[in-house]
């Protein structure tokens, strides 16, 4: 959705100029606002709103409905909406879950342009609820008026002074922006951003989703960090997409809950949002050039890194510290997520070597304690962090220090003179980790200062310094959608044949030719129904043969005892064929629809598999992991979503454990990334192309030195999945 400038004029004749602006204006910055169904009680514990948007800082004009009062909070009563006699830009809606749609009704009926509603009890509860949302819905699509909710806190506006929070909310107009299907999001901002500007709550999403509140907040250039917490969503591509672009503008990060199969039946009664595979939906972000968070921590490390630190533009990190046991930990962690310590300059090392004794050995992580102790802290500390932030050898710092007693053991105290070096050059990020009696003073105090970020854990540091250079290699590539081989004409043929059989997966012949047209090699493969048949197939491909049962019953061929390799000549092939049938007859009984498949013996290389499934919220969904009989064991697979760019496909691979050994391990030559990449990108335009294909599983594709082929197909078509 492309943003235009928004309409300032509100009211009941706005609508169709409503439609060319932000949908998110009116919720934000409303002129006027009435509160349909708002509690007559009012002072604490009464959760009353309009108190709340007082208190906050709105000065619009806000009209109370509630058909059992005359006034509430000092301001005239009206008995329903269409009492009011001025124009109203947006409704508060809080009367009970049966009312809400015929609320709602009158509101599009008067030209009111967005709703907000804040009861639970649509699709976060029983079938009524359900089926109540869905006339939310409908509601929304025929008349044009925008919902927010059901079950929301809605809005939360710190620069333009609006919430619609019955909770109360502290204002804090700090540039993060929030997005989020759960209040605890807006009230307990401390504990997963640290503050936030700007909030948008779409909980159970009837109309307005993620990306309606995404684009929002990607447009507003007061907001530099974006936070969503997603629990689900019926439109995911819609995400993905806004996803892509306001990630290319300023950092966005994703928390995905719902993970376990517990949390899915629990966010299924919260926000009643249809939960995806979390692995599909961090796929797309990660795709997207999103930041993932795994758990509140994370989140607020990395809203803080992103909010403070400048770009870190490569892995490189030196590490200054009071104690050697710090550094250890701290490089522990690097190595677990793709940092490395700095090859510091000699004339670096030359520095800290005449402040230090003659008899301490310096090197990076850098324990400038002991010249401390000869020197004095600023002294040693300015000077050695001078040093590193200077060396191009050098991409980011972390600095270990002590968190001491305040005033007292002031002396101890590196903090203000870390903060005025980093401050003097900010083209390099810099990372703290207090350690002793008085960390959370020393960090609140680093934070409020912003020029360095202290993290409470040195892993944390480090996991937070290592999203900031992800993210910065992430966007110094160019992302490039391969053409299509113009092959799709071809294909539908192949599937349309297969469909008019009333086939559900394809025969080797036509995957082999279908595969073909998408420059996806296989091994040359022919069916024989026969004993007879197979011998005169296997002369065709030559000998040594890798010989295979072909039966629609049969998906694992070697757990059923289905698979012979090398099988040298005619003799060979006619046992291996009787052996395979009486082992198919013990398990299956009588099998008259089996088959041979007769396969050029493809030896060498290593296993991979590839594969394609059509996800139902974000569609083809490509996989890339270690291959053979063991897939299902190791799971050691990495997603992505259709289309892929090269370096999508690339880092599938280099996701995987496995990469290690295909780019070769204790002299071991490497195998071949670029048939591994091509194969990749054509299995996605494959999956593109062709929506009756549903699934593709490549298992085992050997890939050698040189090229690549797959030996075993699987593809199943159907009807489009919509």
């Amino acid at each position: 959705m492309e943003l235009l400038i928004p309409i300032k004029r509100m009211g009941r004749d706005s609508k169709e100029d409503a439609l060319h602006e932000d949908p998110m204006e009116v919720f934000m910055a409303p002129e006027s606002v009435a509160v349909i169904g708002v509690t007559r009680k009012t002072g604490a514990g009464s959760f009353n709103v309009i108190e709340n948007m007082r208190q906050f800082g709105y000065e619009g004009k806000i009209f109370p409905v509630n058909p059992f009062a005359n006034e509430i909070a000092g301001l005239p009563a009206y008995k329903n909406v269409q009492e009011i006699p001025d124009p109203v830009a947006l409704a508060i809606v809080a009367t009970p879950r049966e009312q809400v749609p015929g609320v709602i009704e009158e509101c599009a009926a008067l030209g009111i342009r967005g709703a907000i509603v804040v009861p639970q009890g649509f699709s976060d509860a029983d079938e009524k609820g359900r089926a109540l949302q869905e006339q939310l819905t409908e509601i929304a699509r025929k008349t044009g008026i925008r919902i927010l909710g059901p079950n929301t806190l809605g809005v939360y506006d710190a620069f333009s002074g609006f919430t619609s929070s019955f909770m109360p909310l502290e204002r804090t107009p700090v540039p993060v922006g929030v997005i989020c299907q759960s209040g605890i999001f807006f009230v307990g901002a401390s504990l997963f951003t640290g503050r936030m500007g700007k909030g948008i709550d779409v909980a159970n999403a009837c109309d307005l989703d993620f990306a309606e509140a995404l684009a929002h907040l990607m447009e507003d250039e007061r907001i530099r960090v974006i936070f969503a917490h997603v629990e689900g969503t019926s439109r995911a591509a819609s995400l993905y997409e806004t996803a892509r672009r306001a990630a290319a503008r300023k950092p966005v990060i994703a928390m995905k809950t719902a993970r376990s199969g517990w949390g899915v039946r629990a966010a299924s009664s919260h926000s009643g949002s249809l939960v995806g595979d979390h692995e599909v939906f961090e796929t797309a972000f990660r795709q997207a050039g999103v930041v993932c968070a795994k758990d509140p921590e994370e989140a607020l490390d990395y809203t803080k890194t992103f909010l403070h630190l400048p770009p870190m533009k490569g892995n490189r990190v030196a590490v200054i510290t009071f104690t050697g046991a710090g550094g250890i930990i701290l490089v522990d962690a690097f190595e677990e997520n793709g940092l490395t310590l700095a090859p510091l300059s000699e004339e670096t090392l030359q520095i800290a070597r005449g402040l230090s004794p003659d008899w301490m050995p310096i090197g990076n992580p850098m324990d400038i304690w002991p010249a401390v102790m000869k020197n004095g802290m600023d002294r040693v500390y300015r000077a050695a962090l001078e040093a590193v932030l200077q060396d191009d050898h050098v991409d980011g710092v972390v600095c270990i220090a002590i968190a001491p007693h305040l005033p007292g053991e002031a002396y101890l105290d590196a903090s203000e003179v870390i903060q005025e070096t980093a401050a003097a050059y900010p083209h390099k990020p810099v990372a703290l980790w207090f350690y002793g009696p008085n960390q959370p003073e020393i960090m609140d105090r680093v934070e409020r200062q912003g020029t360095a970020v202290a993290y409470p854990t040195l892993p944390r540091a480090a996991r937070a310094l290592a999203a900031l250079y992800r993210r910065y290699l992430f966007f110094q590539e160019t992302r490039t959608i391969p053409s299509s081989r113009d092959a799709s004409s071809q294909a539908q043929e192949i599937l349309t044949r297969a469909l008019h059989r009333g086939e559900g997966r394809l025969d080797e012949d036509s995957a082999e030719a279908l595969l073909g047209l998408y420059g996806i090699a296989t091994a040359k493969t022919r069916f024989a129904s026969t004993i007879e048949e197979a011998l005169r197939k296997a002369e065709e491909v030559g000998y040594p043969v890798a010989l295979k049962v072909s039966s629609p019953k049969i998906s694992h061929k070697t757990e059923a005892g289905g698979v012979l390799l090398d099988v040298a000549g005619p003799e060979a092939l006619e046992a291996g064929c009787e052996a395979i049938t009486r082992a198919l007859s013990h398990l299956h009984g009588k099998t008259d629809e089996a088959g041979f498949l007769i396969q050029e013996m493809v030896s060498g290389g290593v296993e991979v598999i590839l594969g394609g499934k059509r996800d139902p919220q974000f569609g083809p969904v490509l996989v890339f992991g270690q291959g053979g009989i063991y897939t299902e064991v190791w799971r050691d697979v990495a997603r992505g979503i259709a289309p892929l760019a090269l370096e999508d496909a690339r880092r599938m691979i280099r996701e995987t454990r496995f990469s290690r050994i295909l780019e070769g391990v204790r002299g071991e030559r490497a195998y071949d990334f670029d048939v591994l990449c091509d194969s990749l990108l054509g299995l996605s335009r494959l999956m593109i192309d062709l929506p009756l294909v549903r699934e593709v599983d490549l298992n085992p594709f050997k890939v050698f030195e040189h090229g690549g082929k797959t030996v075993d197909v699987r593809i199943l078509v159907g009807p489009e999945v919509s």
